[in-house]
């Protein structure tokens, strides 16, 4: 490869620098955000969320009257539970504080669990809404398809969110990035390209060292070839100058 080749495919080389910086690093960028707000959003509420919006997969077809069926996903979205009414659908860590179970049984000093994330998720329609001394909402729910409420009464700290009747753009976008032609797309076409192009820079170093050593060994070979030193300049250069500092003596 000759330089001519070389300073081309350089160019090529930064042509391609400039459309990744562009094109893929902001997508790789918003991935890594998406992806570490599912790990923290994960550790905190016991629910992965992007934006409030999570998305949950029912196990069983008890609302499936409503249109919620077995083994597909819904989204909910997190929401003010004081606005929350009956015949709302809400997803909800299905967990009864054994030293609180109840409203009634709710006290100055005993109060539930703030945090049941470790439970089994629900997917039920609010029956009945009860409001403890403290002030705060307990929710009776119940399976469209059940034929008696649950037996736990959730606490308003365990309910995750309310259904999201319709789709929007940040329940299109989360269903995308999570399906497999968004992570194709979003993961590991950047993730080739950010390959391609360190390969490719790293094919034009050896080029460019190659070319370098082949100039070098030209060089000495034919100062080797007339009987030169590599030194013999520095060394005249030398002398000339010690001569010219004894002509001004």
């Amino acid at each position: 490869m000759n330089t001519e080749q070389l300073v081309k495919r350089s160019k090529v080389g930064k042509v391609l620098n400039i459309i990744f910086n562009i094109v893929f690093m902001p997508v790789i960028i918003f991935v890594a955000i998406f992806t570490f707000s599912l790990f923290i959003s994960k550790a905190t509420t016991g629910v992965p969320t992007v934006f409030g919006y999570t998305q949950i997969q029912l196990i069983s077809g008890s609302m499936q009257d409503a249109g919620f069926y077995m083994n597909e996903k819904y989204f909910v979205h997190s929401t003010n539970t004081d606005s929350l009414q009956v015949g709302d659908r809400i997803a909800f860590f299905q967990y009864s504080d054994p030293n609180c179970p109840s409203p009634s049984n709710v006290t100055q000093q005993n109060t539930p669990r703030k945090r049941a994330q470790n439970s089994r998720i629900v997917f039920h329609e609010i029956y009945e809404i009860q409001v403890d001394r403290n002030g705060n909402r307990w929710f009776v729910t119940k399976g469209t398809n059940n034929l008696t409420p649950d037996s736990e009464i959730i606490y308003e700290n365990y309910v995750i969110g309310k259904h999201v009747a319709q789709e929007n753009f940040w329940t299109k976008l989360i269903s995308f990035m999570t399906s497999k032609v968004g992570i194709i797309v979003l993961v590991a076409l950047p993730c080739t390209v950010v390959i391609a192009v360190d390969l490719y820079q790293l094919i034009m170093l050896c080029y460019q060292y190659n070319a370098v050593k082949k100039a070098s060994d030209a060089e000495m070979e034919l100062l080797y070839k007339y009987n030169i030193s590599p030194n013999d300049d520095k060394k005249k250069g030398d002398n000339k100058d010690m001569k010219n500092e004894n002509d001004k003596k």
